[in-house]
């Protein structure tokens, strides 16, 4: 019964895709994944916004699409012309489905931006020919569809480090979560329920910065250990502003855009190279 529910569930969830006119999938997402964006032109409604694909697909179905896109920002491969679309935006029309297009990329490599970035803008693109004027006259529209926008729901990760939710202010509560029984580090494995600290780093840029104490006084900080939840996994929980508010550590003028982190444990610090995290903060304008 369980997995005949499951199967319903997720033909509903692909039901509900494929009456969309955007969409991208996996959906929820995680920071890191390789999505897919599949445009439904069916789905999408001629003069609307001086568009008219729909009815040129009917009529040309053979007719490469592109994808026109702009934010989180535009791709970094480019777009081209209008009149004259990139090469690299064509997208792919998909077998046995009569005007659905997909294109296949990472969305950080893809727009040029942290992930941050990406699921607080989500995606906004609309699907043309190569040519946005091609057939001028011929149909009430440019060969275009409406402007269409997409949100992003994020994915709980399964990383070594989760940090939720994964869009914050830095007056936010933030939640860090480490799975020590990812850690590749062979000093760090296996660590005590009461062994997890975890050195912070704020950062205005990479040349000014501030750590919220040095490495090697980490583990002596009630503050910085984080709690033990089972399964090897250790979270902490705090509101950044607030924990280096408190510490006294920034100037007054000090802009917090970036937290730094990393896992450490008593009588253990990195001598190089310490692999660092970073989360980054949405403004708060």
């Amino acid at each position: 019964m369980k997995k005949i529910f499951s199967t319903l569930i997720a033909l509903a969830t692909c039901a509900i895709a494929f009456s969309q006119a955007a969409y991208i999938q996996p959906s929820p997402t995680g920071k890191n994944d390789t999505i897919t964006l599949y445009i439904n032109i069916a789905q999408t409604t001629d003069g609307t916004m001086n568009n008219a694909l729909n009815a040129m697909l009917t009529d040309h179905p053979n007719d490469t699409v592109y994808l026109w896109a702009w934010q989180p920002a535009a791709p970094v491969a480019g777009l081209g012309d209008w009149s004259n679309s990139s090469s690299a935006m064509a997208m792919t029309k998909v077998e046995g489905a009569e005007k659905l297009y997909s294109m296949r990329f990472k969305p950080t490599s893809f727009f040029g931006v942290d992930a941050t970035t990406f699921f607080t803008n989500g995606i906004s693109c609309l699907a043309k020919l190569r040519n946005g004027n091609a057939y001028a006259g011929e149909y009430n529209g440019e060969a275009k569809t409406e402007d269409l926008n997409i949100n992003i729901i994020p994915k709980l990760c399964d990383e070594l480090y989760c940090v939720f939710p994964e869009i914050a202010k830095t007056n936010d509560y933030v939640s860090i979560t480490y799975d020590n029984t990812q850690e590749t580090t062979p000093e760090l494995q296996n660590l005590g329920e009461d062994e997890c600290y975890i050195f912070l780093r704020a950062e205005q840029t990479v040349f000014v910065a501030y750590n919220y104490t040095d490495p090697a006084l980490v583990p002596t900080l009630p503050e910085l250990k984080m709690k033990y939840i089972g399964d090897g996994k250790f979270r902490i929980t705090f509101i950044p502003s607030d924990l280096f508010g408190e510490s006294g550590v920034l100037p007054a003028d000090f802009v917090f855009n970036k937290l730094k982190y990393y896992v450490l444990k008593p009588g253990f610090t990195y001598t190089t190279g310490a692999p660092t995290q970073s989360f980054s903060f949405i403004s708060c304008d």
